[in-house]
């Protein structure tokens, strides 16, 4: 099995050559799956970087036509915090390059998010395990034990593998929705 470097190094190749065209799949299979969602939810969201599909510009605004909250998360020393969000006007560009709200965004508890839709480089749909950028953010994030919010992940199929290195502190997602 390839170790996690190795496989970061090469899903970040194959997601730099990601059309368009391909995330915006993700966003239309997201949107159909919300459908089935409780209304008046409040979802985590997340965006920016190279490969990403659009959650900011191609499902934020969807999101709170259909009577969601949104929020996203704001890096604040090792940890991830949620912040509620309105729209594009609330947010910014990290140092990382990712958007992240603005400190004037009210905070949320993380007991208040129903929905948690997670990134990653690459999947193990049997296990559900999923592999980071490797800064450890959103495995610290889950491991809370407040975090109580479904766990959906958004993948490319080339990001679904047979099995991936998984270490104690690596946690898992509830669901995968892959195109």
């Amino acid at each position: 099995m390839e170790d996690k470097p190795a496989i970061r190094q090469r899903m970040r190749q194959l997601l730099r050559e990601v059309t368009a065209e391909a995330n915006d799949a993700l966003i239309a299979a997201i949107k159909q799956h919300t459908t089935a969602w409780p209304s008046h939810q409040t979802v985590a969201i997340y965006g920016g970087l190279r490969g990403e599909p659009d959650l900011i510009g191609g499902f934020l605004s969807w999101l709170r036509e259909h009577g969601h909250q949104a929020a996203l998360f704001a890096i604040e020393g090792e940890n991830l915090v949620p912040r509620l969000i309105q729209s594009e006007a609330d947010l910014i560009r990290s140092s990382l390059g990712a958007w992240e709200p603005r400190e004037t965004c009210p905070p949320l508890d993380i007991a208040d998010l129903d929905l948690i839709l997670v990134p990653g480089l690459a999947f193990s749909a049997e296990h559900r395990t999923r592999l980071g950028r490797g800064g450890g953010y959103y495995d610290r994030l889950l491991a809370q034990p407040q975090c109580k919010a479904r766990r959906i992940a958004l993948a490319h199929r080339f990001q679904l593998l047979d099995a991936l290195p998984v270490e104690a502190h690596d946690q898992r997602v509830h669901e995968i929705i892959a195109v």
